[in-house]
């Protein structure tokens, strides 16, 4: 068979692969949406636009099944300032681990002032990654992990809490587990 025959069968059968696909890695979920209780307060995490004397760094990355490391090569590291509309949001994404599962929570969109409120940065090509001039407080670090896929983008966020103190630098290894 060739000709738009067979190119009308490939592409058939990677529409199935890919709805197989994800079935399997939970994209497609049943979950209720997810309704969030509390509301951003620009007050709460006003601390973030603070200068402080600390420096946030680290190393993100996953291990495969294989043993191979992911890293955080080139994609966007995010210092979120702990609140109580963040702890509400990163609870439900997350649901206690330390990374996130595609399809595990239908949230509503983010409060559009919550993205005014956290910095971001690129991590390196070894996956480090560094904020300079954080002020004391409570923060969660989010780095997305590309996974290698031909067919489509996708990333994996991680996870971590940190806590600024008295100006003191805090070093992470975020390993997604």
């Amino acid at each position: 068979m060739t000709g738009p025959r067979l190119h009308h069968l490939t592409i058939a059968r990677i529409v199935v692969v890919l709805v197989l696909a994800a079935l399997v890695a939970g994209c497609v979920t049943t979950r209720e949406p997810v309704v969030l209780t509390t509301s951003f307060d620009p007050e709460a995490a006003a601390f973030i636009k603070t200068t402080g004397r600390a420096k946030v760094s680290g190393q993100a990355f996953v291990r495969q099944n294989s043993g191979k490391l992911l890293r955080a090569v080139g994609t966007d590291v995010f210092l979120v300032p702990r609140t109580a509309y963040a702890d509400e949001r990163i609870a439900a994404i997350y649901r206690g681990r330390k990374y996130a599962l595609w399809g595990g929570a239908q949230m509503p969109d983010a409060d559009p002032r919550y993205g005014e409120y956290m910095r971001t940065t690129i991590a390196s090509s070894g996956g480090s990654f560094s904020f300079d001039r954080v002020a004391d407080g409570e923060y969660y670090v989010i780095a997305m992990i590309h996974l290698p896929s031909e067919v489509v983008f996708l990333q994996f966020p991680i996870v971590e809490k940190v806590h600024v103190q008295n100006g003191r630098s805090v070093r992470l290894v975020m390993r997604g587990y």
